[in-house]
């Protein structure tokens, strides 16, 4: 029982350690919106603070896989549960209003668009010539939007004109990044599970060691 024990603590720190990165890559995701998208910043501030909880969290089943505390590994399980069905509900709920999401969006992109200094000059340094350098997209629906299209409105690569708007293709990579998010959400629940399952069965193995030992001892 006592090897039994030993690899499931083992197994737990592997999976919490692995639980523990997700968390980072939310952060990073979440820091890396505030630096790519001005208008975004209460979404990124959401993203990292889940990241962070969920590095808590790892840390608190790490710990508690390492000391061999059946107590905490069940304080960790319920921890994990409530962070699934927290995540489940908010995965279901921005899945279901998907298209809300881009509508904002969309009124999002509108604003970037009359918020920029006219007349646009060639060196055009707004949010919509971020967009146009890093999507290769030029205007709202169009090269044409532009009377002389600036510089951020050329390919980097080859200097020609992109003539596809930018409006359509920002929906789009949203529309893309949002899927793949809830896809990820999907993916850290699992894990969540695999912690909780192991951190369980943990506990029960540290507890009825503990009995073996004090109604067998050596």
């Amino acid at each position: 029982m006592s090897c039994s024990t030993s690899c499931l603590k083992v197994l737990s720190i592997i999976w919490d350690i692995i639980y523990a990165l997700l968390g980072l890559v939310l952060v990073a995701l979440g820091v890396h919106i505030i630096f790519k998208f001005e208008h975004f910043h209460t979404a990124a501030f959401v993203i990292i603070a889940i990241g962070v909880i969920v590095i808590l969290a790892a840390q608190f089943g790490t710990l508690a896989a390492w000391r061999e505390s059946s107590n905490m590994n069940k304080t960790f399980v319920v921890i994990l549960l409530i962070l699934v069905v927290l995540q489940v509900l908010s995965v279901g709920f921005f899945w279901v209003f998907q298209n809300s999401l881009l509508i904002n969006v969309d009124k999002t992109f509108d604003q970037l668009w009359h918020d920029q200094p006219v007349p646009i000059k060639p060196g055009n340094q707004s949010q919509i010539a971020s967009i146009e350098r890093w999507l290769d997209c030029c205007g709202n629906v169009g090269s044409t939007d532009y009377i002389l299209p600036p510089n951020s409105c050329y390919n980097s690569e080859t200097d020609k004109l992109n003539i596809e708007g930018c409006r359509q293709k920002f929906l789009d990579f949203i529309a893309d990044r949002w899927t793949w998010f809830n896809y990820f959400s999907l993916i850290v629940i699992g894990v969540e599970l695999i912690c909780a399952l192991l951190a369980y069965v943990l506990a029960n193995s540290i507890v009825n060691r503990w009995r073996r030992s004090k109604y067998f001892p050596k």
